[in-house]
């Protein structure tokens, strides 16, 4: 379904395809629109339209927004960008300048609503009049102190919220200076100028994130300089106190849903890209290398700019690959030969050069990576590919180049999709750990032997009790591992560290390598140790290493040590989801019986202790980190 122009025929086709059950082509037609910043006016329509169309399908994430100023008008924007990502965003918009009215008492609106997360949207000339008016007539001593006062009321905000909530993030609005600013065009270099004032508040409220977890920053200057005097617009500020004017409403909207994304775990992991009109200009096969727009002057620029993007996406963990229909012998030349090809071949973990259906190649890909389709992200300029590509593996996101190239720069960091709210070593290496699985896959081809397979590999298994460098990581799988997964349950780094620090827990994260290298923290078991029953609360692995034996070995040193403890059982439940088949027999496999059914048709497993049957494979080697 492709976007009409005209509103009113897009809004009878969408009823037409609703009335004849089309609902995952109405689905894609209306995020599209959405992720294509329409009209202001337009998202209350496709808020409802959407939330009808996904039915009850979308994650919900409630969330709250305390202000100093009137917001509450991005509630449809909230909605409808928050179904274009799968969520289901329900708001809670605080009293007027009711910030620690809502955040210190534990019965407020706010607490009953119970967010996952909490925006503090708020400006300095609200929480600070004087340095905002009457910056130049406040002494030294003055400034620092009203700089003092706002810094501690923002602190005292920060702490409510982590007594009354200390499961929700907390996102703080960082300070813009003024249009208008106290010294004119001397203000950027005079230390008494706003400034400086605002730099130094800021980097008040980076400290402070630094030293509270689940507490983030979105960075309103970043906003601001996206949509210009859009902003703040004074006439709607003097009139309504409603300050954003529609495109800052829709800039901030998208903000807040790229943050709810990144908390909710839907941070998607790999980007596959066509090749022709998307890596450079023109068609290879028939321009040839030395025809194909990619250089230092437009168009070519653009698309260097856009391979920098994926580059730097892939040096945050991203996964990069290929869907092209091309000719794989002409992309090999052009990758290694044209002077301005900013990536290179190997930077790809995975590619489809060739002739067939792009949905069947996304799908070889999903296969090879071991990974959901979910979690794929589909460029392409073509308008029909992605159709076809929408319409057979819906369950892939897909983002159309635009037909002006000076707009494909940013793409994607624009489309919020791989947002994330932590960044780990592990990200850093993930296209390397992908480039040595294929080596792996090809050695296991070449063997035949499964026994034999495993031997050659020469496997170490590291294990460590989780420590402050792990803590991110194993945050991380929890939000973001899906199939091999027992029990889903999705924890933050201040979650971890209070079974850390609970002395009836255990905390274990597993780093496993062989020939080809280090494959990185790939597993994490949560284990509640009190009493004579060890009880797994989360055991979770890449996909990466599943069907390696690993988990069995992680199974039996758990079995092990619970067993010289003194416990009598280890028990661990499967609580099924859409995308956690392969978990569901890792259990029974490894010796478990059933012990009771749960809600939901989850099967709580029980190991009776002492066993010598469940061991560790000869061909892994265990290493202890904790040099016990």
């Amino acid at each position: 379904m492709q976007k009409p122009s005209d509103f009113k025929t897009f809004q009878r086709d969408v009823r037409e395809r609703l009335e004849r059950n089309e609902t995952t082509a109405v689905v894609h037609a209306l995020a599209q629109r959405v992720l294509g910043q329409p009209g202001f006016l337009e998202y209350n329509w496709l808020a409802r339209t959407l939330e009808q169309a996904v039915d009850g399908r979308a994650i919900p994430v409630p969330v709250g927004v305390l202000s100093t100023f009137t917001i509450e008008s991005v509630r449809p924007l909230l909605r409808a960008i928050g179904f274009a990502h799968g969520l289901s965003i329900d708001p809670y918009f605080g009293g007027f300048q009711q910030l620690e009215t809502e955040v210190l008492n534990p019965t407020s609106g706010l607490v009953r609503h119970s967010p996952t997360m909490v925006f503090f949207a708020w400006q300095l000339t609200d929480l600070a009049p004087t340095l905002w008016h009457s910056l130049l007539e406040l002494s030294g001593e003055q400034r620092t102190q009203e700089c003092s006062a706002v810094l501690a009321r923002i602190r005292e905000c920060v702490e409510g919220c982590r007594t009354n909530l200390p499961r929700a993030a907390q996102v703080l609005h960082t300070f813009v200076p003024p249009a208008a600013s106290a010294l004119g065009v001397l203000d950027f270099q005079d230390p008494r100028g706003h400034r400086v004032l605002v730099d130094e508040l800021n980097a008040g409220l980076r400290d402070l994130a630094r030293e509270h977890e689940n507490v983030y920053l979105l960075d309103s200057e970043a906003v601001a300089r996206q949509v210009g005097d859009a902003t703040m617009v004074p006439g709607y500020f003097l009139r309504a106190r409603a300050p954003l004017g529609p495109t800052a409403q829709v800039a901030f909207a998208q903000q807040y849903v790229s943050f709810a994304r990144a908390v909710a775990g839907k941070t998607k992991k790999v980007v596959v890209v066509d090749l022709d009109n998307t890596m450079w200009g023109g068609v290879l096969g028939e321009d040839g290398i030395d025809g194909i727009r990619l250089g230092p002057d437009f168009p070519g620029n653009a698309f260097v700019a856009f391979q920098h993007e994926l580059r730097q996406l892939s040096r945050r963990g991203v996964v990069l690959a290929i869907n092209s229909k091309n000719n794989e012998g002409d992309v090999q030349e052009a990758f290694a030969n044209h002077p301005h090809m900013v990536l290179a071949l190997d930077e790809f973990a995975a590619t489809r050069i060739n002739w067939e259906d792009k949905a069947q190649n996304l799908r070889g890909l999903a296969e090879q990576l071991s990974l959901g389709l979910d979690s794929f992200v589909f460029v392409d300029d073509n308008p029909i590919e992605l159709e076809i590509v929408q319409q057979q593996v819906p369950e892939v996101a897909t983002v159309r180049v635009p037909d002006e190239p000076s707009l494909l720069p940013g793409l994607l960091s624009r489309s919020g999709y791989f947002d994330s709210v932590i960044y780990s070593e592990e990200d850093r290496k993930r296209t390397s750990f992908y480039r040595a699985e294929a080596g792996r896959q090809a050695l296991q081809r070449a063997t035949g032997d499964l026994e034999g397979f495993y031997r050659s590999l020469e496997m170490r298994l590291y294990v460590k009790s989780v420590g402050d460098a792990e803590t991110p990581r194993v945050a991380q799988l929890t939000q973001r591992t899906n199939q091999f997964n027992m029990t889903t349950r999705r924890y933050s780094e201040a979650d971890i560290r209070s079974f850390r620090e609970d002395s009836g827990a255990r905390v274990y994260c597993y780093r496993l390598t062989d020939r080809f290298g280090d494959n990185g923290i790939i597993a994490v078991i949560i284990v509640k140790s009190a009493g004579p029953q060890w009880e797994i609360d989360t055991f979770l692995m890449s996909c990466r290493v599943i069907g390696r034996t690993a988990e069995t070995a992680m199974l039996a040193l758990l079995a092990g040590e619970a067993s010289a403890a003194g416990a009598t059982a280890l028990v661990g439940d499967v609580l099924p989801t859409k995308k956690n088949v392969p978990a569901r027999q890792v259990y029974p496999d490894n010796q478990f019986e059933v012990a009771e059914s749960l809600p939901d048709d989850g099967v709580r497993y029980r190991l009776s202790l002492p066993t010598d049957t469940l061991v560790v494979p000869e061909w892994i080697q265990v290493i202890n980190e904790d040099g016990e």
